[in-house]
């Protein structure tokens, strides 16, 4: 009787601790927002854009973070859009107003364009370089730098925002 009592107690232990393990969204927007993060800092350079242009796992693994984090913000625009529409939360008419810009403006399919137009502008100085004009392809490459940091940049900047609004929110509680 003692051992069932013991296994009885032990299975709901582990029941209940599997239970509090599971993700929540703030959970996953965190996750998503730092794997972003980490991924915009090697887009924001030359190198960066190159190995992107260049390595097929690591662009298909790029793309489908931003199909995950575009997934998990419309998830989150369902439930925050419920929040608004009870109480019309101002924190939470800020965040569906920021999940739109990002589903909008910085979709995946815009994001590819993005890519690839700085792809080609990158094959188009590497082709046209050579040791005499090494000045210029520094230039050039100082130039893409600050546009493809432009863009990146509004990417994360849109990402963290929303991460924060939902800690503000207390999605989860």
């Amino acid at each position: 009787m003692r051992t069932l009592l013991f296994l009885l107690l032990l299975s709901i232990n582990y029941f209940s601790s599997a239970q509090e393990k599971e993700p929540t969204i703030t959970m996953i927007i965190d996750d998503l927002t730092v794997r972003w993060d980490q991924t915009a800092i090697d887009l924001k350079n030359y190198n960066g854009i190159h190995n992107f242009c260049d390595d097929d796992p690591y662009r298909e693994k790029t793309i489908k973070l931003l199909d995950e984090i575009h997934h998990w913000d419309t998830t989150l625009y369902f439930i925050v859009k419920e929040k608004f529409d009870i109480n019309e939360d101002k924190e939470a008419a800020e965040t569906l107003r920021d999940i739109e810009k990002l589903e909008t403006e910085y979709s995946t399919e815009n994001f590819k364009l993005f890519i690839q137009d700085e792809c080609n502008t990158l094959k188009v100085i590497e082709e046209h370089f050579d040791q005499e004009t090494v000045k210029k392809f520094e230039s050039e490459i100082k130039k893409f730098e600050k546009e493809s940091n432009k863009y990146i940049s509004s990417i994360t900047y849109r990402i963290d925002i929303i991460d924060e609004h939902i800690h503000h929110l207390h999605i989860d509680e």
